[in-house]
């Protein structure tokens, strides 16, 4: 079972882009805590949403709202000159507002999106996300969007 589900808080505004074949996106960071041996670490998770789900997204979310992202990892191995890498990212396929600073009637409501699929750090967010690799990562032509009341 490949399932991740994850509270946090976005990064920066999101920005609906196009992929290659024509399929809405919008890939985002999130700045999750976690707590050990009484310290507090943030992790910042680079997640992607398609279709609907990032439409929404980019429309009702913006920098420091609060969400919850059920979705999926995927990992991507990459050769740089006999030099191997894994990029792990988190496909979101159920968003939840949970409160912040999200613009319109929806947001801080505990409304929530999603499509059908299955289900302190030193680090810090990049803000270049590697938008190549969203092309990488096939979409269903069935995303869809549920709002739940």
């Amino acid at each position: 079972m490949n399932s991740v589900n994850l509270i946090g808080r976005i990064t920066k505004d999101p920005e609906l882009r196009s992929s290659s074949n024509g399929k809405s996106f919008v890939a985002f960071t999130l700045a999750v805590n976690e707590f050990s041996g009484g310290n507090q670490f943030t992790q910042f998770v680079p997640c992607f949403a398609w279709e609907k789900t990032a439409e929404n997204l980019a429309k009702f979310v913006k920098k420091g709202a609060q969400i919850s992202v059920e979705g999926s990892i995927n990992v991507r191995q990459e050769n740089n000159n006999g030099q191997f890498s894994q990029i792990v990212t988190v496909r979101a396929n159920r968003i939840e507002f949970l409160s912040g600073t999200g613009t319109g009637a929806q947001s801080g409501s505990g409304n929530s999106f999603e499509s059908n699929q299955p289900k302190q750090s030193t680090q810090q967010p990049s803000n270049n996300f590697d938008f190549d690799l969203i092309d990488d990562v096939k979409s269903n032509d069935d995303d869809s969007i549920l709002w739940e009341d």
